[in-house]
């Protein structure tokens, strides 16, 4: 039998993960009791407890897993041009994770478009509240969201700590002191570490 586990989490399949990040998964609770896992000579997905004692005699035929799990970024995602293109191509997935270069790139690309944005508004005398402003903030708002999430995500944290910008700055010293955070190495509910 394999030493390679694949586990699906709401519908989807994340894998393959050693035995040792498997067993790290499970001692964290990201697999719990009823969690569906599966790996090579299994006749189908099951329950993690009922997983547990699979040493049969004869020969499984084994199904391939629900899906191979893969980073859904870009591969130049971590670069400063990449990272503009990736908040886009992942506008709104909010089930990832991303890396802390593609986090700050992706702050600083919102900053400088905020920044022209305003100059444009500006130069038209539309003042603060002005026509381009307005549209380049609803353009940036979701995927700026999106990828805050990833972020929390990629350091092993739900997507609910975002809700800690609402508390002004303690919240806001918490989120940054996460984003800051190092990628959390094994793989987590939100998938396995990016590759880059």
């Amino acid at each position: 039998m394999s030493t390679e586990w694949y586990y699906a989490i709401e519908g989807t399949s994340h894998g393959p993960v050693s035995q040792a990040e498997f067993e790290n998964l499970v001692s964290v609770g990201t697999i719990r009791s009823d969690t569906l896992v599966w790996q090579e000579g299994m006749e189908d997905w099951l329950p993690y407890r009922r997983a547990g004692g699979l040493d049969s005699a004869e020969p499984i035929q084994p199904h391939a897993p629900i899906s191979n799990s893969q980073d859904p970024a870009r591969n130049d995602a971590n670069t400063f041009l990449g990272a503009l293109k990736d908040g886009f191509a992942r506008y709104v997935d909010f089930k990832s994770r991303s890396t802390r270069p593609q986090f700050w790139w992706w702050t600083l690309w919102s900053i400088i478009i905020s920044i022209g944005a305003r100059f444009v508004d500006g130069v038209l005398g539309a003042g603060d509240s002005g026509p381009v402003g307005l549209l380049v903030s609803l353009a940036i708002f979701l995927p700026s969201i999106a990828v805050a999430i990833r972020r929390l995500h990629d350091t092993g944290r739900a997507g609910w700590w975002y809700l800690l910008i609402f508390l002004p700055i303690i919240g806001w010293i918490i989120l940054i002191v996460f984003y800051c955070t190092k990628t959390h190495e094994a793989a987590n509910q939100w998938g396995l570490p990016p590759n880059r």
